[in-house]
């Protein structure tokens, strides 16, 4: 996880959600309504950063890359943002967070993998913590941090994304870098998740 997810009609409920916490958002001119029912690496994606008081909500690139010859880095490893220094430096300065409403996993069933939808029962939409580099160009790579599986998904995949509800959302992009090391762990097995068949 997570190399495949789903962000549908979501911009719009998205904006509400901020401003109905009394917020100060900012929309990219370049952000539209989407109905993305299957999200890839490389392909833009919705986040958003936070500028001082303003919530500011942009489509950027799905995976960093530092150099034409380095791979393509769309998922963190929270292990490896604590260990290394680069990485801890970019989840302290460079964070945000990328709203969903589900994500796919596939799961090996006898010889083949079965690919499936994963979502929240009560909650729309929920929001994974995320970290971005910039290029000389301007241009913004992020890379969605993940965790050890809970319960739930361990029977289906060995890592999870880390997920939030808005108010843990919120926080993270707000809080010191030791508040948001103890915030990213696996989402809690007391709350409930799902999953059905995906349509490939």
């Amino acid at each position: 996880m997570c190399g495949r997810f789903e962000s549908k009609k979501i911009d719009k409920a998205v904006i509400e959600m901020l401003k109905k916490k009394k917020l100060k958002v900012e929309i990219d001119k370049e952000v539209e309504k989407r109905i993305e029912e299957d999200i890839r690496p490389t392909q833009k994606i919705l986040s958003i950063t936070l500028n001082k008081e303003t919530y500011f909500l942009s489509n950027v690139n799905w995976g960093i890359k530092f150099s034409e010859n380095s791979p393509l880095i769309f998922n963190s490893r929270i292990e490896t943002i604590k260990e290394k220094k680069y990485w801890n430096t970019l989840f302290s300065r460079n964070k945000c967070i990328v709203p969903m409403t589900g994500f796919y996993e596939w799961k090996k069933e006898g010889e083949k993998k079965v690919k499936y939808r994963i979502f929240l029962p009560d909650e729309d939409i929920f929001f994974v913590p995320a970290i971005y580099h910039q290029d000389k160009a301007k241009n913004i790579f992020t890379s969605l941090i993940t965790t050890v599986p809970n319960k739930f998904i361990k029977a289906i995949h060995h890592r999870m994304p880390i997920i939030f509800n808005l108010d843990n959302a919120v926080g993270f992009l707000n809080d010191d870098v030791e508040t948001n090391l103890n915030r990213c762990v696996p989402y809690s097995d007391s709350k409930k998740m799902d999953f059905e068949l995906a349509v490939n």
